[in-house]
């Protein structure tokens, strides 16, 4: 039977290797949330930074389309006349062409950022129940080891004369 010493130090010793199996998963779990916080801030930045280059290029073509047709008007070319046509044609189709460059940018950077979060998580060190019981049960081997009890049954059976 144990003695009540060994006892309270093998008990002491289980509680502090919990409190630092707890404290470790408290550290992970905070430490993930702070990735993934930070993940949505990028990708937030990132449609934000997509959505005015649309906009801005978007502006841009009109403004095109209209110097287009006002020089034209000067010009005496009616609006509807092929080479005035064209050139609107041209405008618009540069303007889509540079929207799909930005949508392609976006995406591309979203998936860098997802990527990049999901290589910090990978480092995340979690305590798994396995890991945990073992700490927690080596803490609790250790402690009665160097118990007087324990020292006496390692004379016995490890330190044999």
């Amino acid at each position: 039977m144990c003695d009540p010493v060994t006892i309270g130090i093998t008990a002491l010793a289980v509680a502090t290797s919990t409190a630092e199996v707890v404290s470790q998963a408290k550290a992970a779990k905070a430490q993930t949330k702070a990735i993934l916080n930070q993940r949505e801030v990028v990708l937030e930045e990132n449609r934000r930074a997509a959505s005015a280059e649309l906009f801005d290029r978007s502006r841009e073509a009109r403004r095109e389309a209209a110097r287009i047709r006002t020089a034209a008007g000067e010009a005496g070319l009616s609006l509807t006349s092929g080479s005035v046509e064209a050139m609107l044609m041209d405008s618009a189709m540069q303007q889509e062409l540079a929207g799909d460059r930005t949508l392609a940018n976006y995406e591309s950077r979203n998936r860098a950022t997802n990527a990049e979060a999901k290589s910090m998580l990978s480092h995340v060190q979690k305590p798994t129940a396995l890991g945990a019981g073992l700490t927690i049960a080596g803490a609790a081997a250790g402690a009665y080891i160097k118990s007087p009890e324990g020292q006496k049954l390692t004379q016995k059976y490890i330190n044999r004369p």
